[in-house]
């Protein structure tokens, strides 16, 4: 799954990202969507968009080992406790039920809240000099 060369390349610009640490810690990176596979939920892709205008697909394998808890055995998905979140690809919102397909929305919600916190570090760090004080740059 991962290129000999890093762990994913742009197939746009064909910027290579050495590892996953690498790619998290990107600014240039919007996670976009994820499409489901109901067979396979671990092979379902999660998509992100490259500042370059390039879109990356990586399988939620990739990111699998972020998520720590349980795997809940029952899936919802079609009832009418089901949102419906997994059967549309821009739809990024945790699920609020106990259900098999539950693990991968908190993976989103993490890799979400990582690009929230890059975004909210990189504007601290605008609005704050060195010193802390506040001054604008």
């Amino acid at each position: 799954m991962m290129p000999a060369r890093g762990f994913k390349i742009c197939p746009n610009c064909r910027f290579a990202w050495r590892d996953r640490d690498h790619f998290l810690r990107d600014e240039s990176l919007t996670i976009i969507g994820y499409q489901a596979n109901f067979k396979d939920l671990r092979a379902g892709i999660l998509m992100f968009n490259h500042s370059c205008r390039g879109t990356l697909a990586l399988p939620v394998t990739c990111f699998e080992d972020l998520y720590i808890g349980p795997v809940i055995q029952q899936r919802l998905t079609g009832t009418e406790a089901c949102p419906g979140y997994c059967f549309r690809k821009s739809r990024l919102n945790p699920c609020p039920n106990e259900c098999e397909c539950a693990f991968v929305r908190h993976i989103i919600t993490l890799l979400k809240n990582k690009q929230t916190h890059k975004q909210a570090d990189e504007k601290d760090a605008r609005l704050h000099g060195p010193d802390n004080r506040g001054v604008v740059y």
